[in-house]
């Protein structure tokens, strides 16, 4: 896109004072917008439908109308409209942003970036646009390249490893059958005389070898017409593509005079197009029609296609009315539908017990109210053949077309699906298609179900990992692992779930019950004499969360459990993300008398920076490093000099991820402190682990 030419611009913003300013911004820039800033959700549904726009722009806290909603409509109305987001300074809103539909995410006061990224989601809009064309043009190109081979007075074949991949009806009526279809993937050879099979497959192998550097030559042989009978045949033959297949064409030039009788023409067409039960036009008509309207259709144009099941027609129809009847019954609902519609809308049979619908300008809402007071015409209209009456229901399924929609196949399918969604409901049997949402919007929703389910039912269960001494330690550690169960009963990891517990704000609440169970567990485990410790992981929010200390301090009195038998273990990111609020949460955990820990560790830029901030004294090191040596046979040098500066800094070192034996003496002799991994025990719902056998 030129960088001159005007932006048709929407901007979502609680600010009028900020969308002046980005307007202000573009001008200044040498970006010319014309610009809407929209308040509602009825006003941005009018400009979407009334008007092209090139961008939206929204500020991802934006209230009046929530980004959310606008992709929502942008993709209900299948609108070409890429969606920016703007936010003030949250890096994770970029992830988020993405997630919900958007282009891009970008800083509000970053004017640079969001110019570049405008101009950039304009071009991929123009190229989408062109690519739009291209693929009509190319159709349509295929169509009358189609029509023609249909009705040429030529008689031509396309052949594909020895069968006919497709003959238009002179090349059959050449060889004395009715129907074109008739020879439909036949062998060649079938409609070859004895006599001349040896020459022609000697004349296409050689042909066939040659390739595209063969020239169109001559063939001739005698035929088997379909009665038997020999006859003369003399074609040309070339290398072409046909329906995107390499192949062969057969042709023979005719010699007979067209007999261009107009009027004979018209009467075939009216054959070909129409449905003879119902007096409408039939399937095919609509599918091409359609395809001709969609090659055609420019930004200002609004059309939909409504597809009409009638509800168990041929059921109800028959049982009442006698299977004779029943064609009667759908020539009654086509009068019907001719009368409730418009003289310029198209109307076809598209189906045994369906009809659709090409409704000209019309918008989306209007065409969803088409489709109810169809439904409600459909449902009142009685039905009166041979004094035995009828009545029936219909379920409507609406699809958009416009400048976006590039294929008949892919509308009708839409208004199918749109349909199926609302078949046998009750009082709304019409809707507008929908896009799905995408793989991760359902997982992630119903992800959010489990969730809410699980923290409203108790549905989550603790399993524990022991950590083993390389050092002779009578320490016993175990890491403690949260799993959430569906309905299933299917164990969910916080991975899973965890960003979803923190959208909804519940990833504190569920922190606490962890680090509640596992003190009631611990404290019951420790009464039987054992020395065991728990080490405990924490989301992001909690590492944030400055009522936690004083909170654990309560808990820890509460249950009369010594402070130093549980870590506190946060994941690196996190702490560098939030490097104030985690040392803060250090130094209140030290007051306790009890540790920090950081695990992944080692994955940074610069992780040993980490620890000049926070006073942790555990550090488990990313398990990535031990799966390079076991899996990828990578060198432990990188690992052995992590844990040597580790150790330099005087921390308590954990590897985690031991999965064989051969990687145990590299990390005795590196001194690696402890070590975990599924080689020594699974997590387990039970602390059972025998840590004698390891002394």
């Amino acid at each position: 896109m030129n960088a001159n030419d005007t932006i048709r611009l929407l901007i979502l913003n609680n600010s009028r004072a900020e969308a002046e300013r980005l307007i202000s911004m573009l001008h200044n820039a040498g970006r010319p917008s014309r610009a809407q800033h929209v308040e509602s959700e009825e006003a941005l549904v009018k400009l979407l439908e009334e008007q092209t726009w090139d961008l939206l722009i929204a500020h991802d806290q934006t209230t009046n109308v929530t980004p959310q909603t606008a992709i929502k409509h942008i993709r209900r109305l299948n609108k070409d409209v890429p969606v920016i987001l703007q936010n003030d300074d949250e890096f994770l809103a970029v992830v988020e942003g993405m997630k919900l539909g958007a282009a891009d995410v970008v800083r509000l006061d970053d004017d640079q970036h969001l110019l570049l990224v405008m101009q950039r989601e304009m071009n991929n809009r123009e190229e989408r646009q062109a690519k739009r064309l291209a693929d009509r043009r190319f159709r349509e190109a295929e169509r009358r390249s189609q029509q023609l081979l249909d009705s040429s007075r030529d008689a031509i074949a396309y052949v594909q490893d020895g069968l006919y991949l497709y003959a238009n009806q002179s090349f059959a009526e050449l060889f004395g059958y009715e129907d074109k279809d008739d020879i439909d993937c036949m062998p060649i050879m079938d409609m070859v005389d004895d006599k001349d099979q040896d020459t022609l497959k000697t004349f296409l192998k050689d042909f066939t070898f040659k390739g595209l550097d063969a020239e169109s030559t001559k063939l001739a042989f005698r035929g088997l017409k379909q009665d038997g009978t020999a006859t003369p045949i003399s074609l040309e033959v070339s290398h072409v593509t046909y329906d995107e297949e390499p192949c062969i064409q057969f042709l023979a030039r005719a010699n007979r005079v067209d007999l261009n009788n107009d009027v004979l023409e018209a009467q075939i067409k009216q054959i070909k197009w129409q449905d003879v039960v119902t007096g409408l036009y039939n399937r095919q008509y609509m599918i091409d029609h359609l395809e001709k309207v969609i090659d055609n259709v420019s930004e200002k144009d609004n059309l939909s296609l409504l597809y009409i099941d009638i509800d168990n027609f041929i059921e109800r129809a028959q049982s009442t009315l006698g299977v004779a009847a029943a064609d009667m019954a759908l020539s009654d609902l086509a009068s019907l539908l001719r009368e409730k519609n418009n003289t310029t809308d198209i109307i076809a049979r598209f189906g045994d017990t369906a009809f659709t619908v090409l409704v000209p300008n019309i918008r989306a809402d209007a065409a969803v109210n088409r489709a109810r007071q169809l439904c409600k015409a459909i449902e009142e209209h009685i039905i009166d053949i041979d004094n035995k009456t009828l009545q029936l229901t219909a379920s409507i399924g609406v699809s958009l077309i416009n400048d976006n929609t590039t294929s008949a196949n892919k509308v009708i399918e839409q208004a199918i699906n749109a349909m199926e969604k609302v078949r046998g409901a009750n009082g709304n049997n019409a809707q507008l298609f929908e896009p799905e949402m995408s793989a991760d919007e359902r997982d992630q929703k119903n992800i959010a179900s489990d969730l809410q389910h699980a923290l409203d039912n108790d549905r989550f269960r603790l399993l524990f990992q022991p950590i083993i001494s390389l050092r002779g330690s009578e320490e016993e550690y175990y890491e403690v692992y949260l799993r959430m169960l569906n309905d299933n009963n299917e164990e969910i990891s916080p991975s899973r779930f965890i960003e979803t517990a923190s959208s909804i704000g519940a990833s504190i609440k569920i922190d606490r019950w962890v680090i509640l169970e596992s003190i009631k567990m611990l404290s019951q485990h420790r009464a039987k004499g054992n020395k065991t410790k728990l080490i405990l992981n924490l989301s992001k929010d909690s590492l944030c969360d400055e009522s936690l200390v004083p909170w654990l301090g309560v808990a820890f009195k509460a249950a009369k459990l010594s402070s130093d038998a549980i870590v506190f273990q946060a994941n690196e990111v996190d702490v560098t993300n939030h490097l104030n609020a985690a040392k803060s949460f250090a130094e209140g955990l030290q007051k306790l008398k009890t540790f920090m820990s950081i695990s992944n560790f080692g994955c940074s830029l610069n992780p040993f920076n980490t620890l000049k901030h926070v006073p942790a004294s555990v550090i488990k090191i990313d398990g990535s490093f031990t799966m390079d040596i076991q899996n990828n046979k990578e060198s432990p040098e990188t690992l052995i000099h992590l844990i040597e500066q580790l150790h330099g800094e005087n921390k308590i070192t954990i590897v985690p991820f031991v999965e064989n034996a051969s990687v145990l003496s590299t990390l005795w002799q590196a001194g690696a402190h402890y070590i975990q991994g599924h080689y020594l025990q699974e997590p387990t719902q039970n602390m059972s682990y025998d840590f004698n056998m390891e002394t």
